[in-house]
């Protein structure tokens, strides 16, 4: 290799990365875009002006792809947004409405005009939610035009440590806001949507035609023809994701490669080259825009006709320079997509099978035949360069994929086009499908029992906790050194390396080791979850509505749910059991108090109770005096009192009510405890965290007196006119209460050091003592 440094022999690669850190440095600092121009402006001349050498024509060129990386980024992460409030909404709709689970519905209005206190305004786009009435389902169909009176409101980010960033999900969707509420909704007519419409109705046909085609079997063709994952089974997709298959479920290079390799057969006997580039150009694009333009579709769909352009004009390729270009055309039209997932591993699993390929090539000579030599280093390569990025999303990595994947993807090759042919048929001719697909249908069964079947082994997966950024980027920089892209001096390269090693070490080591013992209450909207975490040893008070931030908590800091306690079986309190179910989470015990199923609940708590049972997962019943035992911290019940739960009653009556001794601090947590019961459950403490998300007949003025907290916890959403209701902030102001409730400073984290509580908020990183 070429001594010369590696951003002068590859300047597309180099400015991709100044890119790359623009965007990224964009999305986080929203200073003015004027700054951003001017700074891209400036490199501009730079480039133009100075005398010209390699040096700084790529030093010029790296500047302007970062300062226009910071302009995009910028602009496309912090848009304009519309005023908040309620208002008159009339938009078009992009999709279907869609039913979920909770009962509400969702969707996307495009071409939306609003009328507010400011008058009438226009917007490109927003998410709409609704709660629909049982008797007269209101589900408006794609290309309806809706009118509505709902509330604008302006979308948050992340809220929780590790938590999912609804913002920044919607803002990748190009929506900058979203509405709630149906007052009024009508369909005012169908004008369509033009194009967008015409491939919206041919995704609607394909998905189901192939359903007729392929029957109960149809979710998995449909996922792997038309990257279509909703109707396919929770239990496949988990069974893929712990066989560390799941790659294979998301349309990606194997597919459009496959399906891009069935359309060249005949076009080998009819075209030259250039007409089979023109024509697979065509396909494509049309197979892009009928997947939405996912990023692993357009990047491979790049990757594929770079390729065959080089052929065309006999340049040979360089695999770095051809993935950056198609780094560069998916971000400069969607910056955002570098915040994916998706786009991370597709790019990441490329990366890996160009870098690492050169490697193993040499230990995997004497493999026969080249055919199954050449399926090992992919699978292995591209598990490799996309360890980091699944490792820091799903906080695992599988084991058993190394072994599987050759054989799956040698599989995948031989079904994918068989589904497409089948479909092809089924097109012509439905009952000719039909038969084409019941031949098949049992492959296709037998191979999704075995996924699970592999998934499930003790031994598929490891779970691992998300690595520090210093530890990311160490293990970055020793993957670099390993390979012939670095021409660096030996001494300089094995320095390199030991300091990287040095340094994930470290990084391990700081993820073992023995910490202060933490309150977290975690920012659930109007539902409520905490977490206590005493050194290794953690307890989870309440799951929230959907638990999807807790589960997420609990897997990126490495943590099992040792002691989950539910104080009550109503659903925003214990409704996201079945997420940590279904993350598997490890659940020690379910701590309940007494009688908690024989009071009004939930229906759905019940049947999580029933499945956390089945697991073998012990529970048992607290009263007041009741006790929970850690190393630093004691858990002490003070209601419900033994023997006075009266079956039939509102949960919320006698709920669990804990007094928690945090190395030396003490916190009462009240759960959803009624303002005629909390006298009962007072005790001396120094934080208070108030209860029923500090509803008007709760934490009375005799309550604070007994209680006497310093500071007060308030788990409620922002901007609610109800809860915290204002009496109960005046009752706290009264007595000198600070109050911090999660809607305005999101996770709300104690740490107890030397007997003193640390309380720093999520969303406002300033320490209060």
């Amino acid at each position: 290799m070429s001594a010369r440094p590696f951003h002068h022999q590859r300047p597309l690669a180099a400015a991709a990365a100044a890119y790359g850190i623009g965007v990224w440095a964009g999305v986080l600092f929203s200073w003015h875009p004027l700054w951003w121009a001017a700074g891209l402006g400036a490199s501009v001349l730079t480039v133009l002006l100075l005398p010209v050498n390699e040096k700084r024509r790529v030093t010029g060129f790296m500047a302007c792809a970062l300062f226009l990386g910071l302009l995009l980024g910028g602009f496309a992460a912090h848009p304009s947004l519309p005023e908040a409030g309620r208002c008159q909404v009339t938009g078009v709709l992009s999709a279907d409405t869609v039913l979920r689970e909770d009962g509400t519905a969702a969707g996307y209005l495009e071409n939306v005009r609003y009328t507010g206190e400011a008058g009438e305004r226009t917007i490109k786009k927003l998410y709409w939610t609704y709660t629909p009435d049982e008797e007269e389902l209101f589900l408006p169909r794609e290309g309806d035009r809706v009118t509505l009176t709902g509330k604008i409101y302006h979308p948050s980010g992340r809220v929780n440590p590790y938590g999912f960033d609804f913002r920044m999900y919607l803002l990748q969707k190009g929506v900058a806001a979203g509405v709630s509420g149906a007052t009024d909704a009508m369909v005012l007519d169908h004008p369509g949507r033009g194009l967008a419409s015409v491939i919206y109705g041919i995704q609607q046909s394909l998905g189901n035609r192939l359903r007729q085609v392929f029957g109960e079997e149809s979710p998995l063709p449909e996922a792997l023809l038309l990257g279509q994952k909703s109707n396919l089974p929770e239990e496949t997709k988990q069974g893929f994701t712990d066989a560390g298959a799941a790659h294979l479920l998301a349309v990606s290079g194997l597919h459009v490669g496959l399906m891009a390799g069935l359309l060249l057969i005949p076009l080998r006997r009819w075209m030259g080259p250039k007409g089979q580039l023109a024509a697979l150009s065509v396909f494509l694009l049309c197979y892009c825009a009928i997947l939405d333009f996912s990023a692993p579709v357009v990047r491979a769909s790049v990757l594929l006709l770079l390729a065959m352009f080089q052929r065309i004009v006999r340049r040979a390729p360089d695999p770095v320079t051809t993935l950056c270009a198609a780094f560069w055309f998916i971000l400069l039209f969607r910056p955002l997509d570098l915040f994916s997932a998706s786009f991370q591993l597709s790019f990441c699993a490329v990366l890996g099978m160009i870098v690492f390929s050169p490697l193993i090539a040499k230990p995997l000579e004497k493999v026969r035949p080249q055919a199954l030599r050449a399926e090992i280093s992919a699978t292995f390569t591209a598990t490799m360069g996309s360890l980091l990025p699944a490792i820091q999303i799903f906080h695992k990595f599988s084991l058993i994929g190394l072994l599987v994947n050759p054989v799956l993807c040698a599989l995948f090759a031989v079904l994918l086009p068989a589904y497409a042919m089948i479909l092809i048929v089924g097109c012509v001719s439905l009952p000719a499908g039909m038969w084409l697909g019941s031949l098949i249908r049992p492959v296709t069964q037998g191979m999704v029992s075995a996924v699970k079947w592999l998934g499930n082994l003790p031994f598929a997966t490891v779970r691992t906790p998300q690595l520090p950024w210093y530890c990311v980027w160490a293990a970055v920089l020793f993957a670099a050194m390993c390979t012939r892209y670095v021409a660096v001096k030996p001494f300089s390269k094995k320095l390199a390396i030991g300091g990287a090693a040095v340094v994930m070490a470290f990084g391990v080591w700081r993820l073992t080791v023995c910490r202060d013992v933490q309150y977290v209450q975690l920012a659930m909207g109007q539902a409520d979850s905490a977490l206590i975490l005493d050194g290794g040893e953690t307890v989870v008070i309440d799951t929230g509505k959907y638990g999807g931030d807790t589960a997420s908590y609990l897997l990126a800091s490495g943590r099992r749910a040792d002691h989950l306690i539910l104080t009550h079986l109503h659903s925003d309190h214990c409704g996201g059991v079945a997420q940590l179910l279904e993350d598997n989470v490890p659940i020690g015990e379910v701590i309940l108090p007494e009688g908690a199923e024989e009071q009004l609940i939930d229906p759905g708590c019940l049947a999580l109770l029933d499945t956390l049972r089945e697991m073998g997962a012990p529970i048992r019943y607290m009263h007041a005096g009741d006790s929970l035992q850690m190393g630093r911290v004691t858990l002490t019940a003070t209601w419900p009192l033994a023997g006075t739960v009266r079956p039939g009653q509102n949960a919320n009556r006698y709920c669990l009510a804990l007094l928690c001794d945090l190395d030396g601090v003490k916190l009462l947590t009240t759960g959803d405890l009624t303002g005629d019961y909390e006298m009962y459950a007072a005790a001396d403490a120094d934080i208070l965290k108030v209860a029923h998300h500090g509803s008007k007949n709760s934490t009375g003025r005799e309550f604070l007196q007994a209680v006497t907290p310093e500071i007060a916890l308030i788990p409620a959403n922002a901007g609610s006119a109800v809860l915290p209701h204002p009496d109960m902030l005046e009752r706290l102001a009264e007595a000198g209460i600070p109050a911090y409730h999660t809607g305005e400073w999101g996770a709300l984290t104690i740490t107890v050091r030397n007997g003193e509580a640390t309380l720093i908020p999520y969303l406002n990183h300033e320490e209060t003592k």
